[in-house]
């Protein structure tokens, strides 16, 4: 199956293989959840973050309120100035979009299998895609250091909080101005 507004060749085994074992492998008896694939309360896939100045959509409207999370943690630590790049727009431009925004289209991925079968999905990926993708140019020498930093310390700082790591974590101290700072 291809995605009507991206293409991309068809999922390869190892991706629904792995959905279904952690579907139908069940945890022992008294376990929180019944399977490996019930334990996951949100499925973030990152890919194709490296360029400069990346622009990530809000794919799915199930799970916008995460993509509005990390776009806050996005906008704070820029105001902060705990970030390197100075894009000419946030990484993720979408906080603000509309129900009536979303469509069906989506970029089919890694992520196809689990969300067939009811898990939610925050699709982090550039788009348009980098033009280096799938080329000979497709390496390491190609990424943005900064922004590949940038989106450590975003992608960081989402985990921290969805864990509730507030308190169990030393506090930052911003290099640049000497001062303790709170996202």
């Amino acid at each position: 199956m291809l995605c009507p507004r991206f293409a991309r060749p068809l999922l390869t085994r190892n991706e629904r293989a792995l959905a279904d074992s952690w579907e139908t492998d069940g945890y022992q008896a008294l376990s929180v959840f019944p399977n490996p694939l019930n334990s996951i309360s949100l499925f973030v896939l990152l890919d194709l973050l490296g360029a400069t100045n990346p622009n990530v959509p809000s794919y799915f409207q199930s799970t916008h309120w995460a993509y509005q999370n990390i776009a806050k943690l996005e906008e704070r630590m820029r105001s902060l100035h705990l970030l390197d790049t100075k894009p000419s727009h946030p990484f993720l431009p979408d906080a603000n979009k509309q129900a009536s925004q979303f469509t069906r289209g989506y970029i089919e991925d890694d992520h196809v299998p689990f969300m067939a079968r009811g898990v939610h999905i925050l699709h982090l990926i550039t788009s348009p895609f980098p033009t280096v993708w799938h080329t000979m140019d497709d390496d390491g020498e190609h990424l943005d250091g900064p922004t590949v930093q940038d989106w450590a310390k975003v992608v960081t700082a989402f985990a921290a909080e969805w864990m509730d790591l507030e308190g169990l974590l030393p506090p930052h101290r911003n290099l640049r101005r000497g001062n303790k700072t709170e996202l």
